[in-house]
């Protein structure tokens, strides 16, 4: 077997291993070693078409079918001629995904998976349409799909982060932070010991030194002196922290901080207004689905407080109102409710706002009851909620 085909196999190992970059360069250099190895050309070919890349694939094959006269290289171009359309509909999934119309666009994806072109960016797509629809083995699913071609595919382990945050996966333990912190502890308790042993931390003498005392004492005031921890802050950036970030917003946001620190703080709002808030808005609705009123108040309020310019902020400022209305605190439902019928009249939920903001009132102030119960009437006169309350009410 020549050296050619030998790198070839390794190839085809990496790509059914799932390590889809390694196999494309493993194609290359058994290309560069023979150009008339028809089957590395065409696997390269594969490996772009999968990746999303038509031009480069079809610009293999062609080569490979002119050059070598090589006729699977002739069928994958001919079934490959309806991709430009896919491709066009994948772009239209991907602006319907930012509009949160996700029915829509999984039909399009659902379109787009009719062949393996773009197989890697259309699974993970379909599978964040899952999550945000709450079908969780569905979406694990996709991301399997993409594992099985790119088992390092940053976008695939970023969705199964999404699941395990909701608890659908199990989260993974870091084995190389855990070496670490193992490694760190026995040092220091080494050191601990060894100092003990030699004389230097004497706990009979330290505790009879009223002086020693004292410093110690000032010293640790000192330390816990209310720091901006930048450095740590930047950590939950990385690892997509979003509680994290937000405890740091929500504690630093009105203090005084240098140009670099606010810069940083910055950074964070923008991640909580976009990532984050969505991130909140999905455990706050899992939450509610599961009539754990609490957890959903708290993860609605934060969503509530950091993505006032998110498209989906009139569903946060609707569902925070509902979880808290269920939740039994009234009063703090009537400013919620209050607050959606101020700032979207014509929103999807305006019916059923009008609607409880007319019962809710309806024992605390019967004029304020009535106005909200005739602005449901003569806005939806058809409505489902004009029913035997709200004509007693309108009639009291």
């Amino acid at each position: 077997m020549n050296r050619s085909q030998k790198i070839y196999n390794r190839a085809l190992d990496k790509y059914n291993g799932g390590h889809i970059e390694s196999a494309i360069k493993l194609c290359d250099k058994s290309i560069s070693l023979n150009a008339k190895n028809r089957a590395a050309i065409n696997l390269k070919g594969l490996l772009l078409y999968l990746k999303g890349d038509l031009w480069g694939s079809r610009k293999i094959w062609n080569m490979n079918y002119k050059s070598n006269n090589d006729i699977i290289s002739k069928k994958y171009i001919d079934g490959s001629k309806d991709d430009e359309i896919r491709f066009r509909l994948y772009g239209r999934s991907l602006m319907l995904i930012k509009e949160l119309r996700i029915n829509e666009a999984l039909k399009l994806l659902q379109r787009c998976a009719e062949s393996d072109f773009n197989y890697i960016e259309v699974n993970n797509c379909s599978a964040l349409c899952y999550i945000k629809k709450g079908e969780y083995q569905k979406a694990l699913k996709k991301i399997d799909n993409v594992f099985k071609v790119d088992a390092d595919n940053f976008k695939a382990k970023k969705n199964i982060k999404l699941l395990e945050d909701v608890d659908v996966v199990k989260k993974r333990f870091d084995i190389k932070r855990i070496i670490v912190i193992f490694l760190f502890v026995t040092c220091m308790i080494l050191l601990l010991l060894v100092g003990i042993h030699r004389g230097i931390i004497n706990f009979k003498n330290y505790s009879g030194n009223k002086k020693y005392e004292v410093k110690v004492r000032k010293d640790h005031n000192i330390l816990k002196k209310d720091v901006f921890a930048r450095e740590d802050v930047e950590k939950y950036i990385q690892a997509k922290d979003y509680d994290s970030m937000y405890f740091q917003f929500d504690k630093w946001k009105n203090k005084k901080l240098s140009a670099e620190d606010k810069r940083l703080l910055s950074t964070v709002h923008q991640i909580l207004n976009g990532e984050g808030c969505l991130y909140f808005y999905n455990l706050g609705s899992k939450y509610l689905d599961n009539g754990d009123y609490d957890n959903a108040i708290s993860y609605f309020k934060k969503s509530y407080e950091v993505g006032n310019k998110s498209d989906l902020y009139p569903h946060i400022t609707y569902f925070l109102a509902r979880s808290v209305d269920l939740s039994g605190d009234h009063s703090s439902a009537l400013k919620y409710y209050s607050q959606y019928d101020k700032s979207f009249p014509q929103g999807n939920y305006e019916e059923s706002v009008l609607y409880r903001l007319a019962v809710l009132y309806r024992g605390m102030n019967s004029d304020i009851s009535k106005s909200y119960a005739k602005k449901l009437l003569d806005r939806y006169p058809g409505s489902i909620y004009n029913n035997s309350i709200i004509d007693s009410i309108l009639h009291s």
